[in-house]
């Protein structure tokens, strides 16, 4: 495998992106712009470049609100990348290697313009690319034509090749769309295969003798084609001897080839009198020269009748004489009396109690009033507000709802009201609203950052960021004339430039002026040294940042540190031939040629210390060093 890139985190984990078409990528989420998309919110439509030179692959980044990331390091410049360097695209994270991928099975890409060399399609995120289609089979009469004007071939397809197609593509895992069935009709034949159960009932194929046939579903690979997803794509091999003897053999189907209910391993003899199931489709080879005999069906149980009772009971009861009894003398013991007197008096006790259960009461029904259900309907729409006339039965409705979804429930609350018979609808759905201008917001370079949504129904806010206090008052005056609402708009857009100077003055006046900072998309990312004795004012600063409107994290990378490593180096700049200690202290030293001693001002700068081997300095809040070795 090629150079490629390998997602570790992110929404697409385990993509793999080739490196292996041109000498220049881009990668970004704008489909139409970039050659790598990536699907991550944070990322912007056009985020890096990569670029193939002699020397290797280098990675720039494009993007300003979101910058490319290196193992976790900002880049300004084009950067050489190594094997094994991580690569931070918005919220996704890639690794570069320049082996072959690990995991084989993992997903993967080449660039928008290999795919449409080969002719492949995009899903609809556009970034993944879709498995080569199988070929579509051709029609019936064109398979049919080259069939008859083919010569007869005498050798079978090799049996390897045979079983390496059929393995797992039978019905269980196959769900693709049938194809059409080219059968070979030929009626002269003196063998025929009939077809007497399954999707392909009543087709005959005609079996030429001196020939081997492959049986399946493929109609790429097999002679006879049967339209049945349970069949495999080459399920069995029937061949047909010059003597006009047939053998079947199974070909590792997944349903297996069965011959009288009796499944096969082996190669075997097939005759007239056998029927032949493959999944559901069963057939029986037919020969037509051959005398045509009755296929042998077994015969059904004739169920006889039993002899009558009557003629039965005479030899085997003896003749009795029976003496009958007199209904009215027969005596009933006192004991059965007493148990049924007592079940006549229990039901009587229980059915007088079940009755005694049901009381008729009068129950009157509430009928509530055409306001008091209306007002039901739009308790859970405090932004809707209605008229109704009761003569006439027309409801008035105005104000906003947040979605479609709302809308829906309310038009349904409402048309279960039978007070209701016509409505006069003016409510607004804010779903549809903020979304068509966050859309045209986006569509503007200045603006991209900007969007629009809706909190409450009836309110809308407006927020993001811009580079300059100029787009801030273009896009302010854009939405008063372009906006339906403005008067329900709430503008909470935050100006760059000016949040940089907030931040500037706080790290000035705290006194940190050695603190770098960043600022994208509201996440402000501080770089360099501090002096560690002010480590609570540095953790007072950072609170002061989080509260800023604006800023939604302060990532701190800032290092703690001795006060000499927490100043501007001017090393470079001055050269310090020599020093000298007073009560071991530093008292003075010779800067360039000129010597100075402590508070004395060089360039500007006021000496607030000399050390063993360093020149503390300070100007305007800011602190600056000359490192020398005695």
């Amino acid at each position: 495998m090629p150079a490629h890139f390998i997602v570790e985190e992110g929404p697409l984990t385990g993509l793999i992106l080739n490196l292996d078409e041109g000498e220049e990528w881009i990668v970004g989420r704008d489909p139409n712009e970039v050659d790598f998309v990536v699907d991550d919110s944070k990322a912007s439509r056009k985020h890096a470049r990569i670029t193939q030179t002699a020397e290797g692959f280098f990675i720039e980044n494009l993007s300003r609100s979101n910058p490319t990331l290196v193992n976790g390091a900002l880049i300004k410049e084009p950067t050489l990348l190594s094997d094994g360097d991580t690569i931070q695209v918005g919220g996704t994270v890639f690794r570069f290697s320049k082996e072959a991928a690990a995991n084989q099975g993992a997903p993967s890409k080449r660039s928008k313009k290999k795919k449409k060399e080969k002719g492949g399609y995009e899903d609809i995120f556009g970034d993944l690319e879709t498995p080569e289609l199988p070929p579509e089979p051709e029609p019936l009469e064109e398979i049919a034509e080259e069939k008859l004007s083919e010569p007869e071939e005498t050798s079978a397809p090799p049996a390897e090749k045979a079983i390496a197609q059929t393995a797992y593509d039978t019905i269980f895992e196959d769900a693709g769309a049938e194809e059409p069935l080219p059968f070979n009709w030929r009626a002269e034949t003196p063998l025929v295969l009939k077809v007497i159960g399954g999707p392909n009932a009543g087709a005959e194929i005609g079996l030429e003798k001196g020939r081997s046939y492959t049986i399946g579903k493929d109609p790429n690979s097999s002679d006879i084609v049967f339209q049945d997803l349970s069949v495999s794509r080459n399920h069995a091999r029937l061949t047909v001897t010059p003597e006009g003897i047939l053998e079947i053999e199974d070909l590792q189907s997944k349903n297996g080839t069965i011959i009288n209910n009796n499944p096969i391993t082996e190669k075997v003899l097939v005759t007239a009198q056998d029927t032949v199931a493959m999944g559901t489709t069963i057939f029986m080879i037919i020969d037509r020269e051959a005398a045509q005999e009755t296929i042998y069906a077994p015969k059904m149980p004739v169920y006889e009748a039993p002899e009558p009772v009557d003629a039965i009971l005479p030899e085997v009861l003896p003749e009795e004489k029976t003496e009958e009894k007199d209904w009215k003398n027969i005596k009933i013991p006192g004991k059965h009396l007493i148990f049924a007197g007592s079940f006549v008096v229990i039901f009587l006790i229980m059915f007088l109690s079940f009755f005694s259960l049901f009381k008729a009461e009068h129950i009157e029904v509430a009928v509530k009033a055409p306001h008091e259900h209306i007002d039901e309907a739009l308790a859970k729409f405090s932004g809707v507000q209605y008229s109704f006339n009761p003569a006439s039965g027309k409801l008035f409705l105005a104000g906003h709802v947040l979605s479609a979804v709302d809308y829906q429930e309310l038009s349904y609350n409402l048309s279960q009201i039978p007070a209701i018979m016509s409505t006069d609808d003016n409510v607004v759905i804010d779903e549809y609203v903020w979304k068509t201008m966050s859309d045209v917001l986006t569509s503007n370079a200045l603006w991209r950052g900007v969007n629009i949504v809706s909190p409450e129904p009836g309110q809308f806010v407006v927020h993001g960021y811009v580079q300059t206090l100029d787009q801030s008052a273009l896009l302010a005056e854009y939405l008063n004339v372009n906006f339906p609402y403005p008067d329900r708009l709430v503008n909470k857009v935050v100006v760059e430039d000016t949040l940089n100077v907030q931040i500037q003055s706080l790290l000035q006046s705290k006194g940190f002026s050695a603190v770098a900072f960043q600022l994208s998309v509201g996440d402000l990312i501080l770089l360099g040294r501090y002096n560690e004795q002010q480590d609570v004012e540095y953790k007072d600063l950072l609170s002061s940042f989080n509260k800023l409107e604006g800023v939604h994290s302060v990532k701190n990378f800032a290092v703690a540190s001795l006060p000499s490593q927490a100043s501007i180096d001017l090393t470079q700049q001055y050269k310090v031939t020599g020093s000298s200690l007073h009560d071991h202290q530093g008292y003075s030293a010779i800067v360039n040629g000129r010597i100075f001693t402590l508070g004395d001002a060089l360039d500007g700068m006021k000496i607030t210390a000399i050390e063993s081997n360093s020149i503390l300095l300070e100007k305007d809040g800011l602190k600056y060093k000359i490192d020398y070795s005695r």
